[in-house]
């Protein structure tokens, strides 16, 4: 028995939870490490200065996110075992957007003193349950001390696909715009949340806009497939309309929707009716949806749709790539207004 489960030991026969503090760094970050899967043969993971990844022909993916506690989540809200698996899954989706395969992740974390370290066993509980799902392992990262809120910081590494990354940039006139899974679902959560509706709830409908909220799910294999055909792609965390405009910003190009195909289920329609609000303006502006979104020749379409049905991902051909500049949203034969002040814009914070 090593000294931080002595001290676990002691303290539970006490009826006393420890804290970050009382264990130290060493002893945390043993913690950490006692909860991973064993890294693979060729890699170096914790316990050394640095994680080491064995070389790749094809070149890597990083990518990297930050988590701050009162900004992007809320303990009264998720648990710490659903934080650390929603961290990976938001983290390995920049992964999918280009098509590529996730291989490992570096953590690190602010974390006041006085946190129990039963918190950071069940957050690092998540990461590894998500790390398994999606085939990556935890290779390193850095543990300090916060004076307040506590700070998850995630850093994913990963191998392009057999066509290389694919860009967000590259969408050519003519190419149908493709979207995985739904659209809007999250929002709906984050909306019930609000509203002190907390994980599970007694709904069907509830519990799930709350899962696709508090637990999304990377498209990776579905990011494969299709990273095989797109001229361009990305995933969808700061809402449709945005992620158009950044797909659509060079190039000459815009992109016309048609609001009937968006994907938005009854779940997420029943929460907005219950607020008064519209569904589709969850699905246009609403963001964390990490679905992805993808401009595909139109020559590859049907391909597109059987390769990502083949795997389990429903996906919807919403509208197409033009070659007139802005972001054009047509329901039922009229063109609707696109409010550029809706969606997520990181700084600023005292948005509704």
């Amino acid at each position: 028995m090593d000294i931080i489960e002595m001290r676990k030991f002691r303290r539970r026969e006490q009826g006393e939870k420890m804290k970050v503090k009382d264990v130290g760094e060493r002893a945390l970050i043993s913690t950490i490490h006692r909860l991973q899967a064993i890294v693979p043969m060729g890699y170096l993971g914790i316990g050394d200065d640095a994680a080491y990844l064995p070389p790749s022909p094809a070149g890597w993916l990083i990518s990297q996110d930050m988590l701050v506690e009162g900004v992007h989540f809320r303990f009264d809200w998720i648990t710490p075992e659903q934080l650390g698996e929603k961290a990976v899954a938001v983290n390995i989706s920049d992964i999918a957007a280009m098509g590529g395969i996730p291989k490992a992740i570096l953590t690190s974390i602010a974390v006041p003193g006085n946190f129990d370290v039963e918190v950071i066993e069940a957050l690092y509980r998540g990461m590894a349950k998500a790390l398994d799902r999606y085939g990556a392992v935890l290779v390193g990262g850095d543990t300090v001390s916060s004076p307040d809120k506590f700070t998850l910081d995630v850093s994913v590494v990963g191998h392009p696909g057999a066509k290389g990354p694919v860009l967000l940039s590259g969408a050519k006139p003519g190419d149908r715009l493709f979207v995985t899974g739904r659209l809007g679902a999250s929002y709906a959560g984050y909306m019930l949340l609000c509203h002190n509706v907390s994980w599970p709830s007694t709904s069907i409908q509830h519990r799930s806009v709350l899962q696709a909220h508090l637990a999304p799910v990377a498209r990776v294999e579905a990011g494969q497939q299709l990273g095989a055909l797109a001229h361009a792609m990305t995933d969808i965390s700061d809402g449709l309309v945005n992620e158009l405009k950044a797909m659509t910003r060079f190039g000459g190009i815009g992109a016309r929707i048609e609001a009937e195909r968006v994907p938005i289920d009854q779940a997420t329609q029943m929460v907005a009716k219950e607020y008064g609000q519209d569904a589709l303006d969850f699905a246009l502006y609403g963001g964390e949806d990490y679905e992805l979104l993808a401009a595909v020749p139109p020559s590859r379409a049907r391909e597109a749709e059987l390769l990502c049905l083949r795997c389990g991902v429903p996906i919807t051909e919403i509208g197409v790539v033009t070659d007139t500049l802005g972001i054009h949203v047509m329901r039922d034969g009229e063109e609707l207004a696109v409010d550029e002040r809706k969606g997520f814009h990181h700084f600023a914070l005292d948005q509704d």
